[in-house]
């Protein structure tokens, strides 16, 4: 009899268990995800989740080798080995382009937050985008390249693989670059693209960019793109001094601009130009005598517009948009050269 009461008690308690963990909501046999969406890293990472189009240099696993090689081609031309033939005779990519963040904000690279942030974090002063998030763009050459290029930019608006080749044919003067090196720099492009911890959220935004994740995706993307620039914009000016009303130039912020823009090239130690100048008054005192040409040794001429590549003298000098330098920024390069020259 006490056999057959305890073996009724144990089937009671485990039918007791079962029925508690087995309830109408059917919490046991139900798995339910607890915590939101893990956050992604990288800006392509949060796309790839939100299910937004890849581009057509998607790359879904960096290799490092790979970046390492682009690495290297983008710095010096070629690899260090030498295993393949120099890109170009006259340029590497980084006497043009950064490698690092131009801004505090990637959602602002305007030429005053671009000043602001080279000049509190020593950075060159280029007339080229940077490499740093060149590959969360979405469009290249854009703008006012048409007028300097023509029609070999159209190929390149919307495809980064396209510009690549460009940038090495037409920009850097050199030859077309072979399939695997531009693959090996999109690899490094990979490498260096922008990460969320670049953007510019707060507390309160990163969290409602994590629930939105995983609940309102095409909200998660208007809120992305919100904090980084999608597309460098370039247009070009004349060679007029500007005139701005009421405007007071800044010397400090010019000589940056001197010192991390044009001797970046112009330095005789940097060997990337025949013309070389130093931060002296000799050189400073010349530059002002010709500030109101209209020849290649005007600043205000020569950074508007340039020069152009042609046989025999390949290397030349590429123009600064207004994206690159304002017309602000000019009278403040203007004004540090007549303050150091001594006028």
């Amino acid at each position: 009899m006490f056999k057959t009461i305890l073996q009724f008690t144990l089937i009671f308690l485990i039918v007791s268990i079962v029925v508690a963990f087995n309830s109408s909501d059917n919490h046991v046999s139900k798995y339910t995800q607890s915590t939101p969406n893990a956050m992604p890293k990288t800006v392509s990472e949060a796309l790839v989740q939100i299910g937004a189009e890849k581009p057509n240099h998607y790359i879904e696993k960096m290799d490092a080798d790979s970046a390492r090689m682009g690495e290297e081609i983008v710095k010096f031309g070629n690899l260090l080995d030498e295993s393949n033939k120099r890109i170009s005779k006259y340029f590497v990519c980084t006497d043009c382009h950064n490698l690092q963040l131009e801004s505090a904000n990637p959602a602002d690279e305007s030429p005053e937050a671009v000043l602001a942030y080279g000049m509190k974090n020593d950075v060159p002063y280029l007339p080229a985008s940077t490499f740093y998030g060149m590959y969360n763009k979405e469009h290249w050459y854009n703008d006012d390249y048409l007028k300097k290029y023509g029609d070999l930019v159209l190929p390149t608006r919307d495809t980064l693989y396209n510009a690549i080749q460009l940038c090495a044919t037409q920009c850097s003067q050199g030859r077309a670059m072979e399939h695997w090196e531009v693959r090996a720099v999109l690899h490094y492009y990979k490498s260096i693209e922008l990460k969320i911890s670049d953007l510019k959220f707060d507390g309160t935004e990163l969290m409602k960019f994590s629930k939105l994740l995983s609940k309102d995706k095409k909200a998660a993307l208007k809120l992305l793109k919100e904090k980084y620039t999608q597309v460098n914009h370039a247009h070009f000016g004349n060679s007029d001094i500007p005139v701005i009303e009421g405007y007071e130039p800044n010397a400090d912020n010019g000589e940056y601009i001197f010192n991390k823009g044009c001797l970046h090239c112009h330095d005789k130690e940097a060997g990337i130009t025949n013309f070389a100048m130093s931060n002296d008054k000799l050189t400073l005192g010349f530059l002002y005598r010709k500030k109101d040409k209209y020849n290649n040794l005007a600043i205000p001429h020569i950074t508007r517009y340039g020069t152009y590549a042609f046989s025999g003298r390949k290397q030349y000098m590429p123009k600064y948009s207004f994206e690159k330098m304002s017309k602000k920024q000019m009278l403040d390069l203007l004004y540090y050269i007549k303050v150091g020259s001594g006028n």
